[in-house]
């Protein structure tokens, strides 16, 4: 009976991250000798406040993360930067402490992470579908905004858009409303949202890095991810064009590019939109990120011999 329920215990860790509650382990029948058998003998492991860690399952920092937020209480989820790591946003990388959000009023204790007291932690904001329980991408950006200058925060919101993982209406509104209660940092995330309204949304990041050095250098946004009719048939989709100029801008990333028969395509592409009278230009992952003023330049004199015709 002992074995069947050590591995009944065993099965349900690994459903976890490796980890159980006190609560939980009371619901399989675990008694408080048996219970205290296995942490002797090393079977389980304190993990923070109400928590255990199977000792068979590897330590990690997902679940590190599960295992404060089960410390915190039904109502808890991982927020701010750690939530921000878990949703893999832009350039957030960092595995930090783990923070963990909960309702006003909780005081949950033996947290082994950071705590946010919310006033203003709504269902809207919760994701409990996935094996970590956290807050929204919305909810996310919103309680991140202050901690990212100004590129970062637009990197991090081009992001979460491209890949769908925010709706811009449903993002208004949750901002909207945490900025009635003084919150820092979203000021610059309206204006952000604002300035960027309307602009296209790149097939990858290296086009959506093109998109914005173009937009802040003042230059006429293009159409991303355009279909355009080849001469002698066909059709050829380009990554950025400005009709009035008939200008075509190709970008070519690490991987896409690399290979002889690739480029031998391209530059037959790139040959045969020249017969429909169109500029093509293409710049590399380099100039975008190491020559960004080249390529803002070489595209500010290609519209404006565009326009001169």
């Amino acid at each position: 009976m002992a074995r069947d329920l050590d591995g009944t215990i065993a099965e349900r860790s690994r459903e976890m991250l490796g980890l159980l509650t006190l609560a939980q382990l009371d619901a399989l029948g675990v008694s408080r000798q048996r219970r205290r058998t296995l942490q002797r003998t090393g079977v389980l492991l304190p993990a923070g406040g109400c928590v255990l860690r199977h000792a068979a399952v590897p330590e990690s920092w997902q679940q590190r993360v599960l295992a404060a937020v089960l410390a915190a209480g039904p109502d808890a989820a991982a927020s701010h930067m750690t939530a921000a790591v878990l949703w893999r946003l832009d350039g957030i990388d960092r595995r930090p402490v783990p923070e963990v959000s909960v309702p006003h009023g909780r005081q949950p204790r033996a947290v082994p992470g950071t705590v946010h007291r919310c006033r203003d932690l709504v269902v809207a904001d919760l994701d409990r579908q996935r094996p970590i329980p956290r807050t929204t991408p919305a909810r996310t950006i919103c309680d991140i905004a202050w901690q990212l200058d100004r590129p970062r925060l637009e990197a991090v919101l081009d992001h979460a858009e491209r890949t769908a993982l925010v709706w811009r209406p449903h993002l208004r509104w949750r901002l909207d409303a945490l900025r009635r209660r003084g919150r820092a940092g979203l000021p610059v995330l309206a204006e952000l949202l604002d300035h960027t309204d309307g602009r296209p949304l790149g097939d990858s990041w290296l086009e959506q890095e093109a998109i914005r050095l173009i937009a802040h250098a003042g230059l006429p946004v293009p159409r991303a991810q355009v279909t355009l009719r080849r001469s002698g048939g066909g059709i050829a989709r380009v990554d950025l064009f400005w009709d009035e100029a008939a200008l075509v801008v190709e970008l070519a990333g690490h991987g896409s590019h690399a290979t002889r028969r690739r480029r031998q395509a391209d530059a037959e592409r790139a040959a045969r939109l020249g017969l429909r009278g169109w500029q093509v230009v293409e710049f590399t992952y380099e100039d975008v990120v190491e020559r960004p003023r080249y390529v803002v330049d070489m595209i500010r004199c290609h519209l404006d011999r565009g326009s001169r015709r």
